[in-house]
């Protein structure tokens, strides 16, 4: 069901015999329509350009709002304790554990 694409030479053509069969009135009309879209098209820019200035100068407004101290970023990174890994912890003499559970001056 798939149709070739006519070629480029073949729409020219086409084109060119659709403008024949229009009249005058018509082609003057599509002439004038084209001009308008094209004045109204120029004209766009100017939005864009003033829609990108109250941007920029909002944006400059917020940011005085918000002092150097006053920063909003994301959560500060939670601080974890150096611990260093080298068993010396778990190296303890359990001896001591039972000198301090006989002995009642280490309690005091």
């Amino acid at each position: 069901m798939n149709r070739p694409l006519p070629s480029d030479d073949a729409l020219r053509s086409l084109h060119a015999q659709s403008l024949q069969a229009l009249s005058p009135a018509t082609l003057a009309r599509l002439r004038g329509a084209r001009h308008s879209a094209a004045r109204a098209h120029a004209g766009r820019w100017r939005w864009w350009l003033a829609s990108a200035c109250s941007l920029v100068i909002a944006l400059g407004i917020g940011v005085q709002f918000v002092g150097p101290g006053e920063h909003q970023g994301g959560a500060a990174a939670p601080i974890v304790a150096a611990e260093e890994d080298n068993g010396v912890l778990y190296d303890e003499n359990p001896d001591l554990y039972l000198w301090l559970g006989d002995n009642d001056l280490a309690m005091e």
